[in-house]
């Protein structure tokens, strides 16, 4: 029998989904899913994202055990694990490099989730957060503390990060961040109106937010 068929073969599913989209390249990126024993599915490294199937994605035990000894995990395990760690209503990660997204990683300049009721409703406000190189303990740490109160995140210098409570969330978020990202650089050439204050905390209210 093979463990957790059916959720190993949904994060294969979207990590391809991610790659048509163009939201992340064929090494990069990785996506995860609690199960509700509390393992983690993760994407393996070293994989073509555009081809993965259910075989490229390994398991993991809170406490960081492989139990997938045949694959290598991805670099940002720890990561996901101090994540789901802090956050205990996250089922699902996705980490990727959405060229425009990311693009605001490496700038001073604010990501605007306020140019359209569905960027603002389903993705809320961007944490920025701060520098340390990919797969270490420190980038793990400052994630997960960062993150405590946000659905999405841009790692200075990195990427993006979005969290859901299944994949697709986690996945919606991280495609209309690449499209409010592309909204807020179009608002640069051609004058923009932003959604009111008001009309922000009437969304805020609509989807439960507080």
């Amino acid at each position: 029998m093979f463990p957790y068929a059916r959720e190993r073969e949904e994060v294969a599913s979207f990590m391809c989904r991610l790659y048509d989209r163009f939201l992340t390249t064929a090494s990069g990126g990785n996506i995860s899913l609690k199960a509700p024993d509390g393992n983690v599915l993760i994407t393996a490294s070293g994989r073509d994202k555009a081809e993965l199937t259910r075989e490229d994605v390994g398991i993991v035990t809170p406490q960081g055990e492989n139990l997938t000894k045949e694959l290598k995990l991805s670099i940002e395990t720890s990561l996901h694990l101090a994540v789901y760690a802090a956050r205990k209503d996250v089922r699902a990660i996705v980490h990727a490099h959405p060229a425009a997204a990311t693009f605001f990683s490496a700038s001073e300049e604010r990501l605007d989730t306020t140019l359209t009721a569905e960027a603002y409703a389903v993705a809320g406000k961007v944490v920025k957060i701060p520098y340390a190189i990919m797969g270490s303990p420190e980038l793990a740490e400052i994630v997960a503390e960062k993150m405590r109160s946000f659905d999405c995140g841009l790692m200075e210098n990195h990427g993006v990060i979005t969290l859901g409570k299944d994949l697709l969330s986690a996945f919606d978020r991280m495609e209309l961040l690449e499209i409010a990202a592309k909204q807020t650089l179009m608002g640069r050439l051609i004058p923009c109106r932003p959604l009111s204050q008001e009309r922000l905390e009437e969304l805020d209210r609509f989807v439960g937010r507080g």
